[in-house]
């Protein structure tokens, strides 16, 4: 299944301007939480579109180059960033924050934040294996915590 990109973390963790609200993810830059904030922006000349998937094994970024998109095809696809789903441990819906606005929690107790944008954005959580919603609390390793 491929979803559309992630553009609200990324607008998050490059964010210049005034102080915003919240934090894009949790962790450190070392953490799971981490490697997926810098996937999120490629190391590129050219622009590219990022894509997450998620199958029944796997969570991943995918970059599309648009270096060919003048003459109507896209440039070449690439894994920029792949992990197990099962070190993905939840999925929390932040709707009270935005719309398509979630956290992704994965087993070394690290988050991000992520927005799902584009058509069929609403079904996106329904592929992770732990769906909460902004009202409940995020479980840890010993216990729950908010």
């Amino acid at each position: 299944m491929t979803w559309n990109p992630i553009e609200a973390l990324a607008d998050a963790v490059t964010w210049q301007g005034e102080k915003k609200p919240g934090k894009p993810f949790n962790g450190g830059w070392n953490s799971m939480a981490g490697s997926l904030a810098r996937a999120v922006m490629p190391r590129t000349k050219n622009g590219t579109d990022v894509i997450m998937q998620v199958t029944d094994r796997r969570l991943q970024l995918t970059y599309v180059s648009r270096a060919g998109t003048r003459t109507g095809r896209y440039g070449p696809v690439e894994v920029g960033w792949s992990a197990q789903l099962g070190n993905v441990r939840w999925i929390r819906d932040r709707s009270d924050v935005a719309g398509g606005c979630h956290e992704i929690g994965f087993v070394d107790g690290s988050w991000c934040s992520v927005q799902f944008i584009g058509q069929g954005w609403r079904h996106m959580a329904d592929a992770f294996p732990l769906r909460l919603s902004h009202v409940d609390r995020v479980p840890t390793g010993s216990g729950v915590a908010g």
